[in-house]
């Protein structure tokens, strides 16, 4: 049974938000910061594909069409409601028969426009087409595990199981960012060696989430299908929010898309690194985001809107509070 307790609550709500931030700038930093090593031992061409598989993956997570965050809504709305209602495996077992074709696709669309996107879209100097193509194949399938993991991250947080999911994500990262530094300082500065390793690393994290996420829903039988009853009314606000993430995706990544292709690979190289660190202040704001939408979405479930009233307008003030001097702090001395 769920605590009610208003103090119960509100701790651990400011437990998850920490955990969240402490996690995600771990995760943000490591990233930020080794980028320039990877810079410095793979060569300026070698790394704006770095670069390109980062801009190819904001794009492709478009296939995902809003489904991640309903699965944490409807995730988080079954632990609202009374142990006999609940079917959190047979909605799990559901996502993963609509994510399995998705994923499938993201990778076969990558790999059929791979040698174009290598002969006449990338301008490299000394990466031969064959490289790029190959190497951008292998971008496809890291990003389609990636979109795979998604599915049960997603899961696993509307279970508000924080602690666990950023202990995680903690550990993934610092075996996908210092081992791949590991690799191209010490073993190969192959462009093609470091995008087999992220593979390896993208099904290593994707079974880690898949095993987590079916112990803790597990279908009721093997071979169970997909539930059109369960799926059929979580349709029309993952739609909305599809058409969101279109319009975020082209406000922030059309630019990038240009310059890929007016760039050279090298100079390009440069300018991703440069934008990695410019998006650092947008994403302060996700980690208050994954710790309250399960949370709102239970006290809804519950009935308790006035609840759910009060803390999204306490979690806003404190968004505003920090969020808003930050930014312009950094804009004045930009």
């Amino acid at each position: 049974m769920r605590d009610t307790s208003p103090v119960i609550r509100s701790r651990s709500i400011i437990r998850n938000t920490v955990l969240n931030y402490s996690g995600q700038a771990y995760v943000m930093l490591v990233g930020i910061l080794i980028m320039p090593f990877y810079l410095g031992h793979l060569g300026a061409e070698a790394y704006g594909l770095i670069g390109f598989f980062t801009l190819l993956q904001a794009w492709l997570q478009l296939l995902d069409a809003g489904l991640s965050p309903r699965l944490v809504r409807a995730v988080a709305h079954q632990q609202g409601t009374p142990v006999s209602e609940k079917s959190l495996g047979r909605l799990l077992r559901s996502f993963e028969l609509i994510f399995l074709p998705i994923t499938m696709l993201c990778g076969l669309l990558v790999h059929v426009a791979s040698p174009w996107i290598a002969a006449q879209w990338l301008n490299a100097n000394t990466l031969q087409p064959d490289t790029l193509a190959h190497c951008i194949t292998l971008m496809g399938i890291v990003i389609a595990l990636r979109l795979y993991s998604t599915l049960y991250k997603s899961a696993i947080q509307g279970l508000e199981q924080h602690a666990w999911l950023n202990a995680a994500n903690v550990s993934i990262a610092t075996l996908r960012y210092f081992g791949g530094l590991l690799l191209v300082s010490q073993f190969s500065r192959d462009p093609q060696d470091f995008f087999v390793f992220q593979l390896v690393v993208g099904l290593l994290e994707a079974l880690l989430f898949a095993s987590k996420a079916r112990r803790q829903m597990p279908a009721p039988r093997w071979l169970t299908g997909l539930d059109w009853q369960l799926i059929k009314p979580l349709l029309p606000f993952a739609a909305s929010l599809s058409l969101s993430a279109v319009l975020w995706i082209v406000l922030t990544q059309v630019d990038k898309v240009l310059l890929s292709n007016l760039l050279p690979l090298d100079q390009y190289g440069y300018f991703s690194l440069v934008a990695l660190i410019a998006t650092g202040i947008v994403m302060l704001s996700n980690p208050l985001v994954q710790t309250l939408l399960p949370r709102l979405t239970v006290l809804v479930a519950e009935g308790r809107r006035d609840d759910m009233h009060t803390l999204f307008l306490a979690a806003n003030r404190l968004a505003c509070t920090f969020l808003f001097p930050l930014a312009g702090v950094i804009a004045l001395y930009a």
